[in-house]
């Protein structure tokens, strides 16, 4: 059998299993067995043996099963890092890019109002795989990142995409929010995607999601809020005076997340939207000057 009459019986047979994307995750799927790239595929078609053939066949049953595609394949790109990924861990979203652009931005803006700054000190709470902070971390090879998590088995993920991706200048920290930083570190940018669903609609979530991905990197509470007043009510002592906090927003949330922001002393309050026009991003600072 030639490479692309694989993807083809594979697409086919997880359209018939209710797969929304079947075409994409036949491709993602059936090349990653067969350890081969999209373009060679579709230049070269080569044959497949038999043991590949029924790789592929079940990494296609795990799917059809509702398993992530991620999660099968064991990694995903983010910003041109390979993130690994697996059961106990959240998978990066195309969102959470937007968010470290900002990220990258707000530290830039920092770099040409503060130079004396130099290097910048930055914390990213709840993270998960690590994909915040090591993108940031390699775009500012001189930061120092840290990056804290209470689940050491996300963080066990983290620290394999540290070492897979070569970056040095990150340390992870296993605790809950703020509770491994140490007495008197302070930051010039704090990230955070935190937990935002509201804890009743996690049940309606597709079921790659709900029955795989971990709640605890879910569940917002009883309006999705929780987590960003603990934060928002917390960031100020740990944020140097120019400092600024970027975190990312689920949906509809903007408004309620300013006001609790706005409740909490922040005097600059700047929230970005996503491709669809959703607020997607909060970037909160004492005073220091927004990038453009």
């Amino acid at each position: 059998m030639r490479i692309l009459d694989a993807v083809r019986t594979v697409s086919e047979y997880l359209e018939k299993a209710g797969v929304d994307d079947h075409l994409a995750d036949a491709e993602i799927l059936t090349y990653h067995a067969a350890s081969i790239d999209r373009m060679t595929a579709f230049i070269d078609n080569p044959e497949i043996d038999n043991r590949v053939y029924a790789k592929i066949i079940r990494m296609a049953k795990r799917r059809a099963g509702g398993e992530p595609v991620q999660y099968i394949a064991g990694s995903v790109e983010f910003l041109g890092l390979t993130i690994h990924v697996g059961k106990g861990v959240l998978i990066p979203r195309p969102e959470t890019e937007i968010l470290v652009e900002e990220a990258i931005k707000t530290v830039a803006a920092q770099r040409i109002y503060q130079p004396a700054s130099l290097p910048s000190d930055i914390l990213d709470l709840c993270t998960g795989s690590g994909c915040i902070a090591l993108a940031l971390a390699k775009e500012f090879p001189d930061a120092g990142v840290i990056g804290t998590d209470v689940s050491p088995e996300a963080l066990r993920y983290a620290r394999r995409n540290r070492a897979a991706n070569s970056i040095r200048n990150v340390t992870f920290r296993n605790g809950s929010l703020f509770g491994p930083v140490k007495r008197g570190e302070t930051f010039d940018l704090i990230t955070a995607n935190p937990p935002y669903i509201v804890s009743r609609e996690i049940q309606d979530l597709q079921r790659e999601v709900k029955d795989w991905e971990p709640v605890t990197a879910l569940d917002g509470g009883d309006d999705g809020l929780d987590f960003y007043r603990q934060i928002l009510g917390a960031a100020r002592a740990y944020l140097k005076p120019a400092g600024a906090l970027v975190m990312e927003l689920g949906y509809g949330q903007a408004g309620a997340v300013s006001e609790i922001a706005g409740a909490e002393g922040f005097s600059e309050i700047q929230i970005v939207n996503d491709f669809a026009g959703i607020g997607r991003i909060i970037r909160v600072t004492p005073g220091f000057p927004s990038p453009k």
